[in-house]
């Protein structure tokens, strides 16, 4: 696994010191609520308390394929992440068209689809296979491989680092990983497969019973609630969860704040 790496905590000082600025503006203390803290933080974390760096922001989108979307979890088939990366790296998605307004610039890394074609704006300098393994049938990604991919993330986030982004959004496209996902988060919050899964992109009531027991049989033939999270990652994760895994640890790294949205990004 990665070895030596050195994460500082947020500076306390520099927190202290923009909330003072804070207060200094004429409204009520706190009028401002959860913007006011959410402001000091990122400070913090990048250890600058002139925010010089938070109008340029970058989200990172990883894509690749997940082998579980064998078993019948997902209403559509792996074809369809080439497909929206493919569109993702000509701007031609909702995201790219919200990130255009928001002034965000965006990156696709194309992580492990399962394809051999090279896009237009996609980037495949990390790309490891085709797509995981079936997790409901052995772990879904070797060691290596998850320590590649977490070296990935970290290193996106140190080039974001370089090209003086002080924002980090994440970003992900694999058919399937809403069930990579709910066995990851069942693990680290020891929870039960129905408490954790849902219909993703909109199975159906016999689509998500499937879902639902894939997960719950991966629980327990895992010991899933067991497991260190670095061998949970490899065993029911895929290749994006554990690129955007090493994006926060490179975000910790390199003092660039990471927002994180949504369920999958989240793990």
């Amino acid at each position: 696994m990665i070895k030596d790496i050195s994460i500082d905590t947020p500076d306390k000082r520099i927190y202290d010191e923009v909330k003072a600025r804070w207060d200094m503006v004429a409204k009520p203390i706190d009028g401002l609520g959860e913007m006011e803290d959410i402001i000091c933080r990122i400070a913090a974390v990048s250890a600058d308390a002139s925010l010089k760096n938070i109008d340029r922001s970058l989200l990172a989108i990883l894509c690749a394929d997940n082998g579980v979307v064998a078993e019948g979890v997902t209403q559509t088939g792996q074809q369809v992440t080439a497909s929206v990366m493919e569109k993702m790296g000509r701007g031609e998605s909702s995201v790219c068209r919200m990130a255009k307004v928001s002034g965000t610039d965006i990156q696709v890394y194309d992580m492990g689809v399962n394809t051999d074609a090279i896009y237009e704006g996609v980037d495949i300098r990390y790309k490891i296979g085709h797509g995981t393994n079936s997790l409901a049938s052995m772990p879904a990604m070797s060691s290596e491989e998850l320590d590649r991919c977490i070296e990935a993330g970290i290193d996106i986030a140190a080039r974001a680092k370089d090209a003086g982004y002080g924002l980090l959004a994440l970003g992900e496209m694999g058919i399937g990983n809403t069930t990579t996902s709910s066995c990851v988060c069942a693990g680290l919050l020891r929870l039960d497969a129905r408490t954790v899964t849902g219909r993703g992109a909109g199975l159906s009531d016999e689509g998500l019973k499937r879902k639902i027991s894939v997960v719950q049989e991966a629980i327990d033939r895992y010991r899933l609630h067991d497991l260190p999270v670095t061998d949970m990652l490899s065993t029911v994760g895929g290749y994006d969860i554990a690129g955007l895994t090493g994006i926060c640890i490179g975000g910790a790294i390199h003092h660039i704040p990471v927002i994180l949205d949504g369920f999958i990004t989240d793990m």
